[in-house]
C-alpha cells in the first residue's frame, strides 16, 4: 500500500513540474543559433507594432549576426486575403530566403493605418509590387508570383502547415512570440526578448 501511495505520489509531481516548464519543444531550436518564433498575420495591426519596433532591434543585434533563427508562422485568419499574403510571403522565402524579412517589411508597411486594415487590401497586384521591389533577379520574380498564385504549389502548401501549426498549438490571437521554446509574456517590448536572448 506504501509503495503504491509513493508512486502515485511521484506521478502527481512528475505531472506538476511537467506543467510548470513553459518551454515548447516545437518551438526549441535544434542548431546553435536561438529559435524565435512568432505566430502573426500581415493584416494584425498588433503584429505591425512588433515588426516595427522590434525587428530592426532583432535582426541587426541578433539575426543579421548568425545569433537567431527567425520563423514566422502565419496563422492567415484574420480574412481571406490573409491566406494570399501567407503563400506569397512563402513563395519568398522558398524562391529567395534571404529577401524574405524584406518582403515581411514591406507587406506590413503597405497595411493600412486606419480601420482599413479590416478590409481585404492584400491582392495580386500589391503583393506583385512588393515582389518585384525585392533586389532579386525578374527569373525570381516570376517564380515567385507563379508559386503563390498556382493552387496546390510548395507556397500553398506551406501556407496551410503554417494555419494547421498554429491550430495545433492553440494560437487564437496574435501576435504571440516564442524564444527558443519560451512564450514571451510581452512582444511589443524588446527587453522580455533580450533578457532570454541573453540567458
Amino acid at each position: 500500500m506504501k509503495k503504491l501511495v509513493l508512486l502515485i505520489c511521484i506521478g502527481i509531481i512528475a505531472a506538476v513540474l511537467q506543467g510548470c516548464s513553459q518551454k515548447d519543444s516545437d518551438l526549441e531550436s535544434k542548431s546553435d543559433k536561438i529559435k524565435v518564433v512568432e505566430f502573426a498575420d500581415y493584416k494584425c495591426p498588433y503584429c505591425k507594432k512588433v515588426e516595427d519596433n522590434i525587428m530592426p532591434k532583432l535582426k541587426k543585434d541578433y539575426i543579421d549576426k548568425g545569433k537567431v533563427d527567425y520563423q514566422m508562422v502565419n496563422v492567415a485568419f484574420l480574412g481571406k486575403d490573409s491566406i494570399i499574403g501567407s503563400r506569397a510571403g512563402h513563395a519568398v522565402k522558398n524562391i529567395a530566403p534571404k529577401q524574405y524579412l524584406e518582403f515581411q517589411k514591406k507587406i506590413f508597411a503597405a497595411q493600412p493605418n486606419t480601420e482599413d486594415h479590416k478590409k481585404p487590401w492584400i491582392n495580386e497586384k500589391l503583393l506583385d509590387k512588393l515582389i518585384d521591389d525585392l533586389n532579386i533577379s525578374n527569373k525570381q520574380k516570376s517564380e515567385i508570383k507563379k508559386d503563390y498564385k498556382t493552387k496546390d504549389s510548395k507556397s500553398w502548401k506551406d501556407a496551410e502547415k503554417d494555419k494547421a501549426f498554429a491550430k495545433k498549438k492553440n494560437v487564437d490571437t496574435v501576435p504571440v512570440v516564442f524564444v527558443d521554446g519560451t512564450k514571451l509574456d510581452d512582444p511589443y517590448h524588446f527587453k522580455e526578448y533580450k533578457d532570454l536572448l541573453e540567458k
